[in-house]
């Protein structure tokens, strides 16, 4: 699977997205004791970026050609752009044979309610999947959307999933991720809840989601009735807990794993 992600110059989330699947050395830095618990793959083979000049989001763009250049043959489209573009980009999309677009959403003001409608209506006269996740590691699999679910499996990117390991129910002993934020985040946070009890994760996860740091926005959004920060805390959390369902206390005052049942980060 191939993909390409489409950006303005100084788009600094959609820059990171991209080179979480790249990989490189020096991707990462945050832990003065790294050990590169992110593993030494790449997708490198797989992703391509192309980076328009940055336009003021108040400009009226007439032409897309002016804009958008020659893009590489692809399956799969993650983008942030001027809207103007973004109404053009499905009709560039299908000559290459695109087969599904992606724009996230880090920001209430990334897209529109308006332009994600046109842009669903767009992509379908064109025969291509879309997706707006609010924010980006809320992308999960849905029923029959095959391109869609063929990407989260193939760059293993999306609403984190992970596996833990506890030799007695209460301490993390290892932690596997087998889906990460798109950020990269979830590969911190595992590192950052080894070796930790159950009871202790709440802060832990908090304080890893804020020192990566998330990209989620503090603005408030309308349609989550939250910040896109907090949203994508929850997301990280609830991925731990669903992974923690096998060891599940039964002993409602245990003192070791109780506080991590309360449903809020915050």
């Amino acid at each position: 699977m191939k993909a390409t992600f489409i950006y303005h110059k100084g788009n600094q989330r959609m820059e990171k997205f991209y080179k979480n699947l790249l990989n490189e050395p020096d991707f990462c830095r945050i832990c003065e004791d790294c050990y590169n618990c992110r593993g030494d793959w790449t997708y490198k083979d797989d992703v391509k970026a192309v980076v328009l000049d940055a336009v003021d989001e108040d400009e009226f763009i007439e032409d897309a050609s002016d804009y958008i250049p020659e893009l590489p043959n692809g399956d799969v489209a993650v983008a942030q752009l001027h809207e103007d573009l973004l109404y053009e980009l499905p009709n560039i999309l299908a000559e290459k044979n695109y087969k599904l677009l992606i724009v996230p959403s880090e920001t209430p003001s990334d897209l529109s309610i308006a332009m994600r409608n046109s842009l669903k209506e767009m992509c379908e006269k064109n025969g291509i999947d879309f997706e707006n996740p609010k924010p980006f590691c809320a992308l999960k699999k849905r029923h029959n959307r095959e391109v869609l679910n063929e990407f989260i499996d193939y760059f293993k990117i999306g609403f984190p999933q992970v596996e833990i390991k506890s030799s007695d129910g209460h301490k993390i002993d290892d932690v596997k991720v087998i889906i990460s934020a798109p950020c990269g985040e979830t590969y911190y946070i595992s590192k950052r809840i080894k070796g930790k009890i159950i009871n202790e994760l709440k802060d832990e996860i908090a304080n890893a989601h804020h020192n990566y740091p998330c990209l989620g926005s503090m603005e408030y959004d309308k349609e989550l009735e939250d910040t896109m920060l907090h949203e994508a805390g929850y997301i990280a959390m609830d991925a731990v807990k669903k992974a923690l369902l096998p060891y599940k206390c039964k002993n409602k005052f245990c003192g070791r794993c109780g506080i991590f049942g309360q449903s809020s980060l915050y």
